[in-house]
C-alpha cells in the first residue's frame, strides 16, 4: 500500500515522536509540533503510537492512494475532500476518521483555525528512520526531506490492539468501527491543536525555572500581560512580542547550557523566544521557565498576531 503526493502544500512532513537522547552528539529530539494532534490520529486508528504522521503546514495536501486505506485528520480545523476513482465527491472535517478506496484522493484545505494538521493512517508511514526515528528536522535536516509532488509514500503495518489480525483485508475495520459503505468512521475531536488565537489570549502555563532567579518579580507581571505572537515563528522556536520588554536582573550573557522543547529564552531585548521543537540544543541567554506539554502544543497551532500570555504554575 502506498500514497502518491499529488500536491503537497507549503510544508508537508513526515514526523513521529521524534529523537530524543542524542543532545550530546548536537541533535535535538525534533518529532510533531503538535504531539497530542499527532497522538490523537495515531489513537483512533489503531495504529502504534511510534509510528509516523504527515504535519502539514497551512493544508494544501493532496494524495492519492492505490489500495484501500484508513485515514484519519486531526489538528489544525479545516475542510477535507475525498474524491473516489469514479469522481464521486464529498466533504469531511477534522476530527474525522475515513475510509479510501483504491484510486481515491484526499485533500486538507487551508485550516479555518490553527496552523498545522496532522494526517494518519493505519499502519504508519513507512520511511528509512535516521537515529531510531522518523521526523524530519528542519534545524539540522535529519529525516526525510519536505514532501513534493510526486513522492510515493509506503504505509506501514504498525497497527495494534483489536485492529491488528487482517487488518489489510478491504482496508475497513474487522470491528465495524466504519460503516460498511459510507467513507467516515467516527468523529473523534480534533485535538488542543484546534485551538487558534480568537480575542481572547491563548494563556500558555509555565514551569519556572531553571534561571528564574536572574529575573526581578516584574518579569512575571510582564508575562502574564497580553503578548502577540510575532511573524518571527517556526518548528525552531516562536518570537513573542510582548506587552513590555521582560526585565531581566541582568543583560550579560550566561555560559551556554542545555536547551529543550518549550524552554521560553529572554534575550537582552525583553522579547522572549520559545524553543520548538527543531530548536538548537544549547542557548546562551537566561531561561525563565519552560512551557507544559499541553501549552506548547497550543503555541504551534497559533498565527502571527495571536494574543497569549504567561501563567506561572508549579509542576
Amino acid at each position: 500500500m502506498s500514497l502518491m503526493i499529488l500536491r503537497a502544500g507549503p510544508a508537508a512532513l513526515v514526523q513521529d515522536l521524534g529523537r530524543p537522547g542524542h543532545a550530546a552528539l548536537g541533535v535535538t529530539g525534533s518529532g510533531a509540533a503538535d504531539r497530542a494532534a499527532a497522538a490523537l490520529a495515531l489513537r483512533c486508528l489503531g495504529t502504534d503510537p511510534g509510528a509516523a504522521v504527515l504535519e502539514l503546514l497551512l493544508g494544501g495536501l493532496v494524495l492519492m492512494t492505490d489500495s484501500p486505506a484508513v485515514v484519519a485528520v486531526t489538528g489544525a480545523r479545516g475542510l477535507v475532500v475525498v474524491t473516489t476513482s469514479s469522481g464521486s465527491r464529498r466533504t469531511a472535517a477534522t476530527g474525522e476518521v475515513l475510509r479510501l478506496d483504491a484510486g481515491s484522493t484526499l485533500e486538507i484545505g487551508r485550516p479555518d483555525t490553527g496552523v498545522r494538521t496532522y494526517l494518519g493512517v493505519r499502519g504508519g508511514i513507512e520511511v528509512p528512520p535516521v537515529l531510531g526515528s522518523r521526523s524530519r528536522d528542519t534545524l539540522s535536516g535529519l529525516g526525510p526531506p519536505p514532501l513534493v509532488a510526486g513522492d510515493v509514500l509506503a504505509v506501514g503495518d504498525a497497527v495494534v490492539g483489536p485492529w491488528a489480525d487482517h487488518w489489510h483485508a478491504a482496508g475497513g475495520d474487522p470491528r465495524g468501527v466504519m460503516g460498511p459503505r459510507g467513507g467516515t468512521g467516527p468523529r473523534v475531536g480534533a485535538g488542543p491543536g484546534g485551538r487558534g488565537g480568537g480575542p481572547d489570549p491563548v494563556v500558555l502555563d509555565v514551569i519556572p525555572g531553571p534561571r528564574d532567579d536572574l529575573f526581578p518579580p516584574g518579569a512575571w507581571r510582564v508575562l502574564a500581560e497580553t503578548g502577540h505572537v510575532s511573524g518571527h515563528a517556526d518548528r525552531v522556536g516562536v518570537r513573542i512580542d510582548p506587552a513590555g520588554p521582560v526585565p531581566r536582573s541582568s543583560t550579560r550573557e550566561i555560559p551556554s547550557e542545555g536547551m529543550v522543547r518549550g524552554a521560553v529564552q529572554v534575550p537582552a531585548d525583553g522579547s522572549p523566544v520559545v524553543f520548538g521543537p527543531d530548536h538548537p540544543v544549547t542557548g546562551g541567554y537566561p531561561v525563565i521557565g519552560v512551557l507544559t506539554s499541553r501549552s506548547s502544543d497550543a503555541l504551534s497551532q497559533l498565527l502571527p498576531g495571536a494574543p497569549v500570555s504567561f501563567r506561572r504554575v508549579s509542576e
